[in-house]
């Protein structure tokens, strides 16, 4: 049982860091609302997929470690959304991976607090630009 939102995250983080499964999954809601979009992946919905989804990337996990950034939290009485960046280290590479900007969405529900939804998206590289100061910019 998770007590806060982040305790849940913390082990959301430490079951991805350790490619496990039953403890990934008990992070998770038991229900068939949850969502989770892996970076460049479709929508995956149900708990069932999600585990799924879980599994397929745990076969071919190296081992992976990471480091929580520039976290922004909101919270209300039920509902918990944590917006961070994910800076993953990947043994045995010696480039550092540009950061993944996460959004995980925590419920409290009768056993605590569970993660209803992850999204996780690259970060989009700033593209030099050489607009004048009248350019407009749609969006």
């Amino acid at each position: 049982m998770y007590a806060t939102p982040d305790e849940a995250e913390t082990a959301f983080y430490t079951a991805f860091a350790d490619t496990d499964l039953e403890a990934m999954m008990g992070v998770w809601l038991d229900s068939d609302t949850i969502s989770c979009v892996h970076p460049v992946g479709p929508r995956i919905d149900g708990q069932q997929a999600v585990r799924a989804s879980w599994a397929e990337i745990f076969r071919g996990s190296p081992g992976l470690r990471f480091r929580l950034g520039e976290v922004n939290r909101i919270q209300d009485a039920l509902l918990s959304i944590h917006v961070l960046h994910e800076h993953i280290t990947v043994p045995g590479e010696t480039a550092a991976r540009p950061p993944t900007i996460a959004t995980n969405i925590y419920q409290l529900t009768k056993e605590g607090w569970r993660m209803i939804l992850h999204h996780a998206s690259p970060v989009a590289t700033p593209v030099p630009t050489t607009r004048s100061a009248s350019s407009t910019k749609l969006h």
